[in-house]
């Protein structure tokens, strides 16, 4: 069910297509499957802008679009194209803030805090990185490796060899 799917398995998905050297960028975005689904103005576009896949790459936004189209299904996308058609239809940008409602709970008038940020749909990090460039990389790093971990274990898990291994009791 993709509209379950978190920023995580967004990135693996994104593995098993052959873009997994574009997955890191989405680490922070807060772009999830219910977002890439539910969200009528989410299109590949954006989707290849919040992987800063350059626009000079055609091939690859290409390539992105036909799996996003498959991922989401075909009644998905044209209701998001005519979404798009309308004529009072925004795009939605990597820097769009979210608006939110005057009303909260049972329609009483929302008081807002100070400390209350504005909302970014996908918040801008200062020059594309984390704090520093290594503190990137090792995260990379280790999202590489946990990644690896987790597959090994599911096909292990798919074969029945970790079965056969594992301790038993008989309690």
């Amino acid at each position: 069910e993709i509209v379950l799917w978190t920023n995580h398995r967004v990135m693996e998905w994104l593995r098993t297509i052959d873009l997994s050297e574009y997955a890191p960028n989405l680490r922070g975005s807060g772009v999830h499957g219910a977002l890439m689904v539910l969200e009528p103005r989410f299109n590949s576009e954006l989707f290849a802008v919040l992987l800063s896949i350059p626009p000079s790459k055609t091939l690859l936004r290409r390539h992105l679009n036909t799996h996003f189209i498959s991922l989401i299904g075909p009644e998905t996308q044209t209701k998001k194209r005519e979404h798009e058609s309308e004529p009072t239809y925004v795009p939605l940008l990597p820097g769009s803030k979210v608006k939110k409602g005057k009303f909260g709970l049972f329609n009483h008038k929302k008081i807002r805090s100070d400390t209350e940020p504005e909302g970014f749909i996908c918040p801008p990090e200062p020059n594309g990185k984390h704090s520093n460039g290594k503190h990137y990389d090792t995260t990379a790093r280790d999202f590489g490796a946990y990644s690896h971990e987790i597959n090994t274990l599911t096909n292990m898990l798919s074969h029945e060899k970790f079965l056969e291994s594992a301790k038993t009791s008989n309690v």
